[in-house]
C-alpha cells in the first residue's frame, strides 16, 4: 500500500538554483541506481521520483555537504533550469530542502534518461565522514 507523500507549498525554485544529489557508485549518474531510487519512491509514494537537495540561503552547498550528503564521497550538481528544460519537475517533498525530481508524465524511463542527460557536474565532498560508511 502506498503512502501519500505530502508536497510542501513553496515558491517555484529559481532557474539558477543549484540542486545536489549524493552519488553511490563510481560511475557518476548510474542508470540502475537512479531506477532503483525512483522505483522505491514509486513503491512508497505512488510516483517515480529521485530525491535531491535544493540549495538556498538557509541551505548552502557547504551545509548540505556536511549534513545531508555527509555519507557520500561525491555528489552531482545540477542547475534548476537545466532540469526543467528537459521536461523534469522539482516537487517540494519531505522536509525542506528536500525535493524530488520527477518527469511530468510519471515515466520512469524518461525520468532516468533526462536526468542523466541534463548538464551536471560531479563534485568531491570535502565534508564526507568516512566513519559513516
Amino acid at each position: 500500500m502506498t503512502r501519500t507523500r505530502l508536497r510542501r507549498v513553496e515558491p517555484t525554485p529559481a532557474p539558477d538554483q543549484v540542486v545536489l544529489r549524493g552519488l553511490l557508485g563510481a560511475a557518476g549518474l548510474d542508470s540502475a541506481e537512479l531506477r532503483q531510487a525512483a522505483g522505491l519512491n514509486h513503491d512508497l509514494y505512488g510516483f517515480y521520483g529521485v530525491s535531491v537537495w535544493l540549495t538556498d540561503g538557509a541551505h548552502p552547498a557547504e551545509t548540505l555537504e556536511r549534513t545531508k550528503l555527509v555519507k557520500f564521497d561525491r555528489y552531482v550538481q545540477f542547475v534548476v533550469a537545466d532540469l526543467t528544460a528537459r521536461e523534469l519537475e522539482l516537487w517540494a517533498t519531505g522536509m525542506s530542502p528536500q525535493y524530488d525530481v520527477v518527469h511530468g508524465q510519471d515515466d520512469l524511463d524518461r525520468l532516468v534518461e533526462e536526468l542523466r542527460a541534463a548538464p551536471h557536474q560531479v563534485r568531491l565532498n570535502p565534508q564526507v565522514d568516512r566513519e559513516e560508511h
